[in-house]
């Protein structure tokens, strides 16, 4: 009995109480059972030097965020809490509505920080949308979405040839300045004055609101504080116009959008 005695004391105090060890020496682990060669019970890490189990490593739960926000301003959430913006800090998240164009990732309130393609460009249309996951890296005071943009047209746009959509409708009313803002923030632009013929000929057929009115293109005249208005009457009508903030240097708006 009194033998018994020290190794139910031993087994008790296993039992009720914890400890943290340091050691200054690696760790080997030579059990022939490689079942119990590992170290378990690790808590998911806090901390800039803390240990990442493989498991967690895996399945990406560090760059895991949760999505807030509306349209272009979306803010994310990290688990655990992102301190500052790093090169390399990566963000995975599924949106909770579409946004395109001049889009922001705020990361745990760290600041909203501008997200373009892979190739430097603003989002285009589609690429950010519920339902799909987004995955994004930070860089030089930027995040880049990874992966190609889509090498299709987005909804309301026409392919013209391998290189550009048109936009299938002519839309607002508007000044030169607000129709390039406008195109801009859906991540298109305004048509060049050799891509509204090509694609006027090529589709025209499929296109809606042809020659019921001018329509900005990108472009410049030799007049001051004048832009380039296109297809009144045919593909090839062409004008100089005020490019002056002013209700009567509206025009309408025709998108395009680069393909590659």
């Amino acid at each position: 009995m009194r033998r018994l005695l020290p190794l139910l004391l031993h087994i008790l105090l296993a039992a009720h109480c914890a400890a943290q060890v340091h050691i200054d020496r690696p760790i080997i682990l030579t059990a022939p059972d490689t079942s119990q060669r590992m170290v378990t019970g690790l808590a998911r890490a806090d901390a800039a030097d803390a240990l990442i189990t493989l498991g967690d490593a895996r399945s990406g739960f560090y760059h895991w965020a949760q999505a807030s926000g509306t349209g272009p301003n979306i803010n994310l959430t990290v688990d655990p809490v992102a301190t500052a913006y790093v090169n390399g800090l990566g963000v995975r998240f599924l949106p909770t509505a579409p946004a395109a164009g001049v889009v922001t990732f705020n990361v745990d309130g760290l600041g909203p920080k501008p997200v373009y393609r892979s190739d430097g460009l603003r989002l285009t249309v589609g690429q950010v949308q519920p339902g799909s996951i987004v995955e994004a890296i930070y860089a030089d005071s930027a995040f880049f979405l990874q992966g190609r943009a889509p090498a299709a047209c987005p909804t309301g746009f026409l392919p013209v040839n391998t290189s550009f959509c048109l936009m299938r409708n002519d839309t607002l009313n508007m000044s030169i300045y607000n129709a390039t803002n406008w195109c801009y923030s859906r991540g298109a632009r305004l048509c060049s004055w050799d891509e509204y013929i090509s694609a006027c000929t090529a589709v025209q057929g499929q296109l809606e609101g042809m020659f019921d009115d001018w329509e900005w293109i990108d472009g410049t005249a030799d007049h001051t504080h004048t832009a380039v208005q296109a297809g009144r009457y045919a593909c090839r009508s062409e004008r100089s116009w005020g490019a002056l903030e002013d209700d009567n240097n509206y025009a309408r708006v025709r998108c395009c959008y680069s393909l590659r």
